[in-house]
């Protein structure tokens, strides 16, 4: 197994047809426009990510995704020992940001370890695969549409915790906060994420509010490198700050942690892999700070490989994986399955899922 090197790496663009959009304060995903990660070990296992293009959170598009990753990764990654991450991130760290192309790269390696070595990457991790408390977010729209989005989806997946999109208009967030609230009972989890939509001041009007309803954590209210801001808020209410959007590196978590900007952090293996999420976590402990897997609207595969991350620690909050249900399809070789609230984590070995050849070639673009 020490000899095992990288043979190939593949970028693979692909469209896929959604169910419905997906919607938040600062942008809209209407089609899976996604890069499929496959790189190929010297014994031919094969592991496998995702990687989300966000052009208005990272600045990176499906074809640049696939240039840095085609053009310059995979020649200087080509022949290195696959369990030499040490080298394989001095590579990464040669070229600026491009958080989701390493991201998928570093996951997709993972799995090809874990696959070569017969067991699930979240025992290699240091964890056991398990099922996990999941929560459903809710898109922007009406007090209406939302309200019965979140009953249908309650009654058909069983979700016991929910997470709803905020952030444009305050006073309608807290009548639709209301709503759910009285439609729910106490006992379900709220949490909402603002996408850097309100002021300092819209959140202290709005805090009160949040409090009387039970909210469990409020992501990222004000603009995410207003730290002074956030301190003064976070001071100043109940409700836990999380942070994502100021939280896209383990500096930046670290940063917001010593400032006690927030007090729970949102890992999204997306953009920080398995290697850069396990730091995030170890920070998060060191500051006795709450850790949960967020999604970037992660897909089948995406979704698996985080779960899969996520079973190696003790959640307080509901993670953030069932984005895969707005697709129409997928080019995995099997369905996630979310059942009483919980997504039943696939058991390995890797992340439990390869490529479905026949769906790949449907919706790849590159043929």
């Amino acid at each position: 197994m020490s000899d095992l090197a990288i043979r190939k790496i593949e970028a693979i663009p692909v469209a896929i047809p959604m169910l419905r959009a997906i919607k938040w304060a600062r942008g809209e995903i209407t089609t899976i426009d996604n890069v499929i990660v496959v790189i190929t070990l010297s014994d031919g296992t094969q592991g496998i990510a995702d990687a989300p293009p966000r052009p208005t959170i990272y600045g990176e598009t499906q074809r640049s995704l696939v240039t840095v990753i085609n053009d310059h990764f995979a020649p200087a990654l080509a022949g290195v020992n696959a369990f030499d991450l040490i080298r394989v991130w001095s590579v990464f760290d040669a070229i600026a940001w491009n958080p989701t192309a390493k991201a998928a790269l570093d996951m997709a390696l993972y799995d090809a370890q874990a696959k070569a070595l017969g067991i699930s990457c979240a025992q290699l991790l240091g964890g056991t695969v398990r099922p996990l408390t999941v929560n459903w977010r809710l898109r922007l729209g009406s007090e209406q549409e939302m309200v019965a989005e979140a009953e249908a989806m309650a009654s058909e997946y069983g979700f016991r915790a929910l997470k709803v999109k905020c952030g444009i208009d305050r006073r309608k967030d807290i009548a639709i906060l209301t709503a759910l609230r009285r439609l729910l009972g106490p006992d379900v989890e709220i949490a909402i994420d603002c996408n850097q939509g309100y002021s300092v001041q819209d959140l202290l009007e709005a805090a009160p509010h949040f409090e009387e309803l039970g909210i469990a954590l409020v992501e990222e209210p004000i603009p995410a490198r207003d730290s002074a801001g956030k301190r003064h808020v976070a001071g100043r209410m109940r409700v836990p700050i999380s942070g994502d959007d100021s939280c896209m590196t383990p500096d930046d978590v670290l940063d917001q942690l010593k400032l006690g900007a927030i007090r729970a952090v949102v890992i999204k293996c997306a953009r920080t892999g398995y290697t850069q999420s396990r730091q995030i976590l170890a920070l998060a402990r060191g500051y006795y700070t709450p850790v949960h897997n967020g999604t970037q609207a992660d897909m089948q595969i995406g979704s698996a490989a985080a779960a899969h991350f996520a079973c190696t620690y003790t959640a307080v909050h509901a993670h953030e994986f069932s984005s895969f249900l707005d697709a129409k399809d997928h080019v995995a070789d099997r369905d996630l399955v979310i059942r009483n609230g919980q997504l039943i984590v696939p058991g390995g070995p890797g992340i439990g899922l390869e490529l479905d050849a026949k769906k790949l070639r449907k919706y790849r673009l590159d043929n």
